[in-house]
């Protein structure tokens, strides 16, 4: 049943969207829900480690494709996701360094102006200097520069934090559609130089925690 399954997913994908599996899921029936609101059962999954499994998902694998095979997929496609990636391939997109044949996936798809998408089971941290996550929030800024789409398909239960520890120019300008027009920080939050640019010439507020407005 699950070769018959296979065989008909390779056959009929009118979405032509691939999704490359880096690594195990914890939250399994959280994003098999967003693939299906997203794209119901029109996408390919492909292991690109040995011994990956998810939650009756028939998955192509990798090294039976082999890199001309993954890189006509990745051609064919019309959306390249890359899901559950490591910290570390985050960072080599990124730069564009390309020595991984993963990285090298993704760039191409970026420069080829595929619809590209991150999977992420985790809000995108903001910046933290001296800590790992300075590292992690550079990279899936710069990610947000080169057109690639930060889907966090998994948040928790924990209350959502409005208030910005980082503030980007694509937070200015998300801002510069809503009908507030305000941005809210916490103390001592970065602007980046981009975001004061952008800034410049558009009626956006930006507000740290404890200040109020004065009428």
């Amino acid at each position: 049943m699950r070769r018959v399954a296979l065989e008909e997913s390779r056959q009929t994908h009118p979405e032509r969207t691939l999704v490359l599996l880096c690594a195990p899921i914890a939250y399994q029936k959280e994003l098999l829900q967003t693939l299906q609101a997203q794209f119901g059962a029109a996408y390919t999954m492909v292991g690109m480690q040995e011994g990956l499994s998810l939650q009756d998902t028939a998955l192509l694998s990798a090294s039976e494709l082999g890199q001309a095979g993954l890189l006509a997929r990745v051609t064919q496609a019309k959306t390249v996701i890359l899901l559950a990636p490591r910290l570390e391939l985050l960072r080599q997109i990124a730069v564009g360094d390309d020595r991984d044949f993963t990285a090298y996936l993704m760039i191409r798809a970026v420069l080829w102006k595929k619809d590209v998408r991150l999977y992420l089971d985790f809000d995108p941290p903001r910046f933290l200097r001296n800590t790992f996550l300075e590292g992690v929030a550079s990279a899936i800024d710069t990610l947000r520069q080169m057109q690639v789409t930060i889907c966090p398909y998994f948040e928790g239960d924990r209350p959502q934090d409005t208030q910005k520890q980082l503030v980007t120019e694509a937070d200015v300008l998300e801002a510069a559609q809503t009908k507030e027009k305000t941005i809210l920080c916490r103390s001592g939050a970065i602007i980046t130089p981009a975001a004061r640019d952008a800034l410049q010439g558009r009626e956006v507020i930006v507000r740290y925690e404890g200040e109020t407005l004065c009428n």
